[in-house]
């Protein structure tokens, strides 16, 4: 009996230990590659590029109009206090981006190809956490920088000295606590509401009404109203227990959204 030739084995493939396309994917996605990854997600599609290229020419307009028509700036409260104004009002497009960012992923599910990069949910978030902290920085600065210019004028113009000039730290804080507030407001409602029309309704008209049943009511709206510290810091808080319940009740909103996020389903 003729003994054949045992059976040809299918060549066993060498391992791709050296391709390059396998070496990168086998690699984890950094977290500043990640954070990248967000901050062009900002500016993703032509309409995003649009909002945010008007963002700076709105905030110059919602400035003129708070500071050049006052008639009473005859104290250091009085010059400062319409920034709070121009902060909720002026940003609002660059607010709308941001909403768009973190509720559209969920809402479209595009979140799914970030998640399946790198399944960390907490790192994701603290990469699109670290992306707003850079958008916050650069409102701050473009507000701090360029309000205290239109009050001095709206000032000189009706012939009441300028008062901020030399309390520049306290000008920085109420800014940086304002932009900060109106900014993990809308994070909050986009987290809540993973619906872009949904948050974006939310955000424009039920903050702006808190805003006037604020004005209306301080003593029971201020208890719930976002910028209540900021108000409180310009010197136009109603109380401590008005700041520090609307602290209270945000950051316990904060924490709920964190949670909500953590178990959200995102395929």
């Amino acid at each position: 009996m003729t003994i054949g030739h045992p059976p040809a084995h299918p060549a066993v493939q060498a391992p791709l230990v050296n391709v390059p396309w396998a070496v990168r994917a086998s690699r984890a996605s950094s977290f500043w590659r990640l954070v990248a990854v967000e901050a062009r997600k900002l500016v993703g599609s032509r309409s995003d590029k649009i909002v945010m290229a008007f963002a700076p020419l709105f905030l110059i307009g919602v400035m003129l109009l708070f500071t050049l028509p006052q008639s009473n700036l005859a104290s250091a409260g009085r010059q400062l206090q319409p920034m709070l104004v121009v902060v909720q009002l002026g940003l609002l497009l660059v607010f709308a981006t941001v909403i768009k960012l973190v509720a559209g992923e969920w809402q479209y599910k595009s979140v799914q190809p970030t998640l399946l990069v790198q399944p960390s949910r907490m790192r994701y978030l603290v990469a699109q956490a670290t992306v707003l902290l850079g958008v916050w920085l650069v409102c701050t600065l473009f507000t701090f920088v360029l309000y205290p210019v239109l009050i001095e004028m709206a000032a000189d113009g009706i012939n009441h000295d300028y008062l901020l000039g030399h309390r520049q730290g306290w000008v920085l804080g109420v800014t940086m606590l304002s932009t900060a507030l109106v900014l993990l407001t809308a994070l909050i409602v986009s987290l809540l509401i993973p619906n872009t029309g949904g948050s974006l309704t939310v955000f424009f008209i039920v903050v702006p009404l808190l805003a006037l049943a604020r004005m209306l009511l301080p003593e029971v709206f201020g208890l719930i109203y976002p910028l209540e510290a900021a108000w409180h810091l310009a010197g136009g808080g109603t109380g401590w227990v008005q700041t520090i319940s609307s602290l209270v009740v945000w950051l316990t909103l904060l924490g709920v959204s964190l949670v909500v996020l953590s178990r959200r389903d995102a395929g």
